[in-house]
């Protein structure tokens, strides 16, 4: 699916203007219908929530009404605001802060940033404090909007792939298709067993639920129910000599898409995660370094933190080539069990959700071998230098798909 990005595509990008805008609202927000060009694809996502508020829209059984609230700690003011209400003003009145935003820099370009701000509303909102270069803006891989495509999906179709996004639904699927995943134990086998583990808690994201235990803290829980206990791996020897053995696991994210020709997954994105001593996850979320991979020769690239991509001020984020806690420099080191670990990847995907769009897998670089750790329904990347037309080629597929369930319906 790759594609080369060239100037003269970017040059081709559209922009939205003001009454564009605004009738995309009426549509997607108002009338519920779906985007028809690649152009319409990010306002539309910023519609979904609006027009699934109380519905389910993810396994977990969450709706976008307890997820937009969740920031409204008082019961009584949740049940007093309309959030629906507020939410769709904020898609109205958009535009006022895109300007604000354009204005803020001065008048010259100003009005380019408007037009663009209107356009990717979700590079706007969600990397505020970002300065997209032309080639980003036009090639950014379409997270939010996928992520949006799965919530209208689920919905709508709730295929049993979605089950996936379950940390222990996900653990029983690997089972079923004899994927290698960390050895999995009760707190009591594990507490008799003795050793180091890793506890997750299924219902918890971004890396916030899981922690580095010993046989002696599981044998002192008082209720370990529902928690997912694991052994605790060690990186592969090549990485330890780079980010020393007080870092957690790494894993490289794998980005697999349905090729539209083949009907086969594919390889979309690679990137890897460098966790820093002291903590028990790579996540981002945690602190991790987030690395794109050079696809062609599994060489890892400079990398940068969440705060450093998301708060940028220039053309290019702060990066990190060494990692902060050893001094030794990872970029350019070939990651470990690079052929193995996609074709991990290609492997799940094709076994455990043949029809899903596109999947991130985490597969550790352990010593022993890669193994999958989970699979990322609603899958986020901090590719700083995205390496193909990954915004046209996804929203196409989404916009087909849309009408597919549509016409079911």
């Amino acid at each position: 699916m790759a594609e080369v990005a060239t100037e003269e595509h970017v040059r081709s990008m559209p922009a939205a203007g003001l009454w564009a805008y605004w009738w995309r609202v009426l549509r997607f927000a108002v009338l519920g219908m779906d985007p028809r060009e690649v152009d319409e694809v990010s306002v539309w996502a910023l519609c979904v929530p609006f027009r699934l508020w109380n519905k389910r829209c993810r396994y977990s059984g969450q709706t976008f009404a307890e997820l937009y609230s969740s920031g409204v700690r008082s019961k009584a003011l949740r049940a007093l605001l309309p959030m629906r209400f507020v939410y769709f003003c904020f898609l109205w009145w958009w535009p006022l802060v895109a300007l604000g935003r354009a204005l803020r820099h001065g008048l010259r370009g100003a009005k380019k940033r408007f037009r663009r701000d209107l356009a990717r509303p979700d590079l706007a909102l969600f990397h505020s404090k970002s300065e997209f270069s032309d080639r980003e803006f036009a090639w950014m891989r379409p997270d939010y909007a996928l992520g949006m495509f799965y919530a209208v999906d689920f919905a709508r179709t709730n295929e049993p792939f979605y089950a996936l996004d379950g940390k222990l639904e996900f653990a029983a699927a690997c089972a079923r298709a004899e994927l290698p995943m960390p050895r999995a134990f009760s707190s009591q086998e594990a507490a008799a067993r003795g050793g180091d583990y890793i506890v997750k808690n299924p219902t918890a994201d971004l890396g916030s639920g899981v922690f580095a235990v010993t046989a002696q803290d599981l044998a002192e829980l008082e209720d370990s129910t529902g928690l997912i206990v694991q052994e605790r791996l060690r990186n592969h020897p090549d990485l330890r000599r780079l980010i020393g053995d007080k870092a957690p696991l790494s894993t490289f994210r794998v980005t697999t898409v349905l090729d539209p020709n083949t009907r086969k997954p594919v390889i979309w994105r690679t990137s890897i995660r460098i966790g820093r001593h002291g903590s028990d996850v790579d996540n981002t979320a945690q602190g991790g370094i987030w690395s794109q991979i050079n696809r062609d020769t599994g060489e890892i690239l400079p990398g940068v933190t969440k705060k450093s991509f998301n708060k940028r001020t220039s053309k290019t984020p702060g990066t990190y080539s060494a990692h902060p806690d050893t001094g030794e420099t990872f970029a350019g080191t070939k990651v470990p069990y690079w052929d193995e670990g996609r074709a991990l990847a290609l492997r799940a995907h094709q076994a455990l959700a043949p029809d899903a769009l596109t999947l991130g897998w985490d597969v550790g670089i352990a010593e022993g071998g890669p193994v999958l750790l989970e699979v990322n329904v609603w899958t986020t990347v901090y590719d700083y230098d995205p390496p193909d037309d990954a915004f046209s080629l996804g929203c196409k597929e989404i916009i087909a798909r849309l009408a597919a369930t549509r016409a079911k319906r």
